[in-house]
């Protein structure tokens, strides 16, 4: 089975580098550049996981995270949060709706093995 990711991140450098290291026959990376490119692909397509940064503009990725909890279809759906900042730099309430986070930067294996974890069975 392809898993569909939805990756948002305002860094062409770190779209490209997931796009390449998640370069695999079992994953389909769909990559945004913003929280708001992120809700908008949500809404026309079916996702399996969503890989976001924090920092991004227009709508950045906690909120993206909020607005994604409030869609029926997506209130469950894997979420990993892939940023430069740490979990312990944002409130515990604030990141409670995520599945995991991931510290930019980070080995490839690394960050497949979280996706792996994460992806429904």
């Amino acid at each position: 089975m392809v898993a569909t990711i939805l990756h948002a991140d305002d860094s062409v450098a770190v779209r490209s580098w997931v796009a390449e290291n998640l370069a695999d026959p079992s994953f389909k990376i769909v990559s945004v550049a913003d929280g708001q490119e992120a809700l908008e692909a949500l809404k026309s397509s079916p996702f399996d996981l969503l890989l976001t940064d924090l920092e991004m503009p227009n709508l950045d990725g906690l909120a993206l995270v909020a607005a994604v909890r409030e869609m029926p279809m997506y209130r469950f759906l894997p979420v990993l949060v892939f940023s430069a900042k740490s979990p312990n730099e944002v409130a515990p309430e604030q990141r409670h709706n995520v599945t995991g986070w991931i510290v930019k930067p980070t080995d490839p294996e690394h960050l497949r093995r979280w996706i792996r974890r994460a992806l429904p069975r």
